[in-house]
């Protein structure tokens, strides 16, 4: 259904967000001041070759590619022409954000580290001023993929400013793009947890994610805040196993045979929300600190041996290494955990480059070795 237009509750929460965010925020990525950043000349004097794509401003009517009336969701489906154009536009522009990003920090050359600053810029720059994405009608999945874009864009411009010494800067445009964009995800997102909402999710961390990153980048303490109060969210929902030294999402194994895949999905926004938490100074407790890692024991070993972890339902479908990125913070906070550790060497190192938070994390955890 459509979402419905904005509440008197929503406005008030939206205001007193904005408002609050006067403390100044601390980014989990710390500027590199590497020789190239330091070489890069103004970007905002240079062009783009690139045609920018079209801003998408219509309905976010998108459809879910699972059979709904699957409880597990796990069985795929074939969705209408409308959802495969709206989405690709959406996703097409996030690639070239991400690819603009990754071009800016991973070249040795200051004139081309400029160039796609200046790429970035503009897109940005279109896409702010047209409002995009920013459309109330939206369905289920639609407003999940506005929580999608926000964190692929906002996690790729955070790792951005952090790999260029902060070289690239955003306008006050494209800053209200993105504040606007985080306050509509809290609004939608906020009733959620707010009423106990039965299928609390990994689309709720996903979301405090989208939001907390956004709050990083654009110095809202206040959303750093909403964000991070997921991890008890997300900590304090976990089962712990009758058996063994684990703990894990019981609506996440629901899936069926994605049950370790979604286990994954939930884990990478959960992995950045603790580290945002530590970086703004709130580290775990003890206790959540154990629950953490036990939830880090199951998501290993439901990939390194399934057979032996009870809830996980019928044999799972393999987990994509990019959705076990969580590994790189995690580890890099506790490089001891053994099946952690295990899963990591077992895929190599090669656990990394997922578009939906911005690419590539390798560069920005580089003591991980094998």
């Amino acid at each position: 259904m459509p979402m419905k237009s904005l509440t008197l509750g929503g406005v008030a929460l939206a205001l007193a967000l904005h408002a609050s965010g006067a403390a100044a925020t601390v980014s989990i990525w710390q500027p590199e001041i590497s020789a190239v950043a330091l070489q890069i000349p103004d970007y905002r004097e240079l062009g783009c070759a690139d045609k920018v794509i079209e801003p998408y401003t219509g309905p976010l009517q998108v459809e879910s590619k699972y059979v709904q009336t699957d409880a597990s969701k796990s069985t795929q489906r074939a969705v209408s022409r409308q959802t495969k154009e709206v989405r690709g536009q959406i996703n097409d522009y996030i690639k070239q954000v991400v690819k603009y990003g990754e071009r800016a920090t991973s070249t040795n050359d200051p004139q081309k580290a400029a160039r796609a600053l200046a790429c970035l810029d503009q897109w940005l720059t279109v896409w702010a001023k047209a409002g995009a994405i920013e459309s109330r009608d939206a369905s289920k999945t639609g407003v999940a993929a506005r929580k999608w874009a926000l964190a692929a864009i906002s996690s790729s411009l955070l790792k951005t400013q952090a790999q260029t010494g902060n070289r690239l800067q955003l306008s006050a445009i494209q800053q209200k793009w993105l504040n606007d964009l985080a306050q509509i995800v809290i609004e939608e997102y906020e009733p959620r947890r707010r009423n106990n909402f039965r299928y609390f999710n990994n689309h709720d961390y996903w979301a405090a994610w989208a939001v907390t990153s956004t709050g990083m980048l654009i110095d809202q303490q206040a959303y750093v805040d909403w964000g991070t109060r997921y991890v008890q969210e997300a900590l304090g929902r976990l089962t712990k196993a009758r058996q063994g030294d684990y703990a894990y999402h019981q609506i996440e194994v629901a899936r069926g045979k994605l049950g370790a895949e979604y286990t994954h999905y939930a884990l990478v926004p959960i992995a950045l929300l603790v580290e945002a938490s530590y970086a703004n100074g709130q580290p775990l407790s003890a206790e959540d600190e154990a629950s953490y890692k036990a939830l880090a024991t199951f998501a290993a070993r439901a990939v390194l041996e399934p057979e032996s972890i009870p809830e996980l339902q019928g044999r799972q479908a393999d987990v994509p290494t990019h959705k076990m990125i969580w590994l790189l913070p995690f580890l890099n906070r506790f490089p001891d955990h053994v099946w952690a550790r295990k899963l990591f060497e077992k895929e190599r190192g090669k656990v990394d480059n997922y578009s939906q938070i911005g690419g590539r994390l390798g560069p920005l955890y580089p003591n991980l070795n094998l």
